[in-house]
């Protein structure tokens, strides 16, 4: 037996595990939103080797998770591109901001999602539902939804693939410690309640956070539901470090925003 909790025992390893291998999200309540963006800029947010949709849409999320098997309650955002990878279509995480540390180191060491700690709000009353995201005070991600009325009982499944990159800085700080990971993660889920309505996304700039590069030409109807997920994931590729550097600091805050304070050359943005 192992004199700290530092240290697991077989058993407790065999439950660590058990949540990594399958987490599960349940009690989720959702306001969704999707947008057809430019093209070329679809493109050029997707790294190599995943490729551009038939379609260049993105969607955007807000939801509140009552329960999970691993993290607790969160409350979550995603913007997702869509994608291909090897003929099949999927979504690329652009950017994913968490409520807590848990539910930020989670999914960041497990499978790569490029997650922020964030504010997170969504409301529902009296037909409307709105959705935001705040970071540095500001809220650079909202979203409204109007419905003609209350979700009603469905019983729908769907599974879709999402890909992340797995990896790390060199600890020198000149690249990366090698060669990244590309990361499919399976989503199966369940909604149990739902209805459609009319929906708005509004971008913010965020020197951080800078959705606002993505234009939103044309928004889809909006989505409010009640369900669950479960999530699988696999390695399906390595991808040579020279090709992914650009997009490595995409994760990441500005840095160059505290440097350039430091430097005296201008004050830190948001």
């Amino acid at each position: 037996m192992p004199l700290t909790r530092f240290v697991r025992t077989p058993e407790q390893i065999e439950e660590f595990q058990q949540a990594y291998r399958n987490p599960v999200f349940q009690e989720s309540f959702s306001l969704s939103v999707s947008f057809l963006t430019d093209p070329e800029v679809a493109s050029e947010l997707l790294p190599p080797p995943l490729e551009p949709a038939d379609e260049p849409r993105v969607s955007v999320s807000v939801y509140n998770i009552g329960r999970s098997n691993c993290v607790g309650p969160f409350d979550g955002a995603s913007v997702n591109l869509a994608c291909k990878y090897q003929g099949e279509p999927g979504l690329f995480c652009v950017t994913m901001p968490m409520s807590t540390g848990v539910a930020i180191n989670f999914g960041r060491d497990l499978f790569a999602e490029p997650k922020k700690h964030a504010e997170i709000e969504l409301i529902e009353q009296n037909g409307h539902a709105k959705g935001t995201v705040r970071r540095y005070g500001l809220t650079y991600i909202e979203l409204i939804g109007s419905f003609d009325g209350p979700m009603e009982p469905v019983e729908l499944s769907g599974m879709s693939h999402h890909y992340y990159f797995k990896h790390l800085p060199a600890a020198d700080g000149y690249g990366l410690a090698s060669d990244p990971e590309l990361i499919r993660v399976t989503h199966v889920g369940q909604t149990h309640k739902a209805v459609k309505g009319v929906g708005s996304i509004t971008f913010r700039e965020s020197a951080h956070d800078p959705l606002i590069d993505i234009p939103v030409l044309s928004v889809g109807p909006a989505a409010l539901s009640v369900g669950e997920t479960s999530t699988t994931a696999e390695v399906v590729a390595k991808v040579p470090q020279a090709d992914f550097l650009p997009y490595a600091y995409a994760k990441s805050d500005d840095l160059t925003q505290w440097v350039r304070a430091s430097q005296g050359v201008g004050a830190a943005g948001r």
